[in-house]
């Protein structure tokens, strides 16, 4: 789950990134927040973060999401 403060970020994203609803990136970004967070993930998602930096791996991973949304942004605002 995103946090307040982030709430308008991620309002932009779900809005301009492309296939939100079905994309990787964007589930695993909601399974590294709620671990960073302290929040519940499944015993499979426990499996394949195991041995992850889980902050470096969110920057990076947000920062590809951000860059995506604001590409389609910039693409339909100015085409």
């Amino acid at each position: 789950m995103k946090t307040l403060e982030n709430q308008n970020y991620w309002s932009f994203i779900e809005k301009y990134y492309p296939n939100y609803h079905s994309c990787n990136d964007i589930l695993m970004s909601d399974i590294l927040s709620r671990k960073l967070e302290g929040e519940f993930i499944s015993k499979e998602d426990e499996k394949i973060i195991k041995d992850w930096n889980i902050k470096v791996e969110l920057l990076e991973l947000e920062q590809k999401v951000f860059s995506k949304a604001l590409e389609s942004y910039l693409n339909i605002t100015y085409p």
